[in-house]
C-alpha cells in the first residue's frame, strides 16, 4: 500500500460514520442507493457469485444478497468493515463476507471467480485506473458484469472542484483523487479491456444544481456509472 492510499484509507476511517448517514438523510444518496438497487436487481442474480470491490459499509452488498447472491466484500476501511458487520447482524443476512483489505489482494483470486464485480466510487483515488480495472476485469467469468461508479470528468462542478481544490485545498476529499472520467473515456477503456459497455447513468446533482441541469445530464450531474459485460 502506498502512503498516497493510506491517506485515502484514513480519510474513509474518518468519515465512515458520517458517510453512511448520508443514506438516511441526504436526497442525494437515496438517488445513488435507488439507482444501484435497480442496477443490482437487473444484473445480479440469485446464486451468482459477487465480488463488492470497496464496498464501504456495505449498502450495495446487502442489495446484492438479497436477490440471493453470494458476496465477497473488502474495504480498506476498518471502520467501514465493523459498520457493515454490525449492520448484517442486524438484517440477518448470511451470504455476504466481509473482510478489511485492499484491491491489490485480489491478485491472489483465482480468475473468473465472480459472475458480478461492484465497485462504487473506490477506483478514482487509486493511481491506476486501468491496472485497477484491468484487476476486477480478470476475475469475472466470461459473459460476467462489471459495475462501477466514478467522478464524472464532463461535470462542470467536478471541473470548477479541481481549480478551487488548487487555489485552496478545498474540498479536502479532493487530495485524494486521482482520477475522473467521462462516459466516452470510460466506455473506451472498458473495450480495451475486452469488456463490452452495456449501460450507463449519471447521478448525484450538485448544490445549486438548476442552471446546471439544462446543459444535461453529462454536464451537471457529478458521478457516473457504467456496466459492462465480458466478452466470451
Amino acid at each position: 500500500m502506498t502512503a498516497k492510499t493510506a491517506d485515502a484509507v484514513d480519510w474513509h476511517e474518518s468519515i465512515a460514520e458520517s458517510f453512511q448517514a448520508g443514506y438516511d438523510h441526504s436526497p442525494r444518496f437515496r438517488e445513488r442507493l435507488a439507482l444501484w438497487r435497480d442496477l443490482i436487481g437487473r444484473h445480479v442474480g440469485a446464486g451468482n457469485r459477487v465480488l463488492d470491490a470497496g464496498c464501504g459499509a456495505g449498502t450495495f452488498s446487502f442489495e446484492a444478497a438479497r436477490v440471493g447472491a453470494s458476496v465477497t466484500a473488502i474495504d480498506g476501511s476498518a471502520a467501514m468493515v465493523t459498520l457493515a458487520r454490525a449492520r448484517q447482524q442486524e438484517l440477518g443476512l448470511t451470504n455476504i463476507d466481509f473482510e478489511v483489505a485492499l484491491l491489490d489482494s485480489l491478485s491472489a483470486r483465482a480468475e473468473g471467480e465472480f459472475d458480478v464485480v461492484l465497485s462504487s466510487s473506490v477506483l478514482e483515488y487509486l493511481p491506476d485506473l486501468k491496472g485497477e480495472v484491468a484487476r476486477l476485469v480478470r476475475l469475472l467469468k466470461p459473459g460476467g458484469r462489471l459495475i462501477l461508479s466514478m467522478p464524472n470528468s464532463e461535470s462542470l462542478y467536478r471541473k470548477a472542484e479541481r481549480i478551487a481544490f488548487g487555489l485552496t485545498g478545498r474540498p479536502r476529499y479532493f487530495a485524494h483523487v486521482k482520477s475522473m472520467a467521462s462516459a466516452t473515456e470510460l466506455a473506451a477503456l472498458y473495450r480495451a479491456l475486452d469488456v463490452a459497455p452495456v449501460e450507463h447513468h449519471f447521478y448525484a446533482a450538485p448544490p445549486g444544481d438548476g442552471v446546471l441541469a439544462t446543459l444535461g445530464d453529462h454536464r451537471s450531474k457529478t458521478l457516473l456509472v457504467m456496466v459492462g459485460r465480458r466478452i466470451e
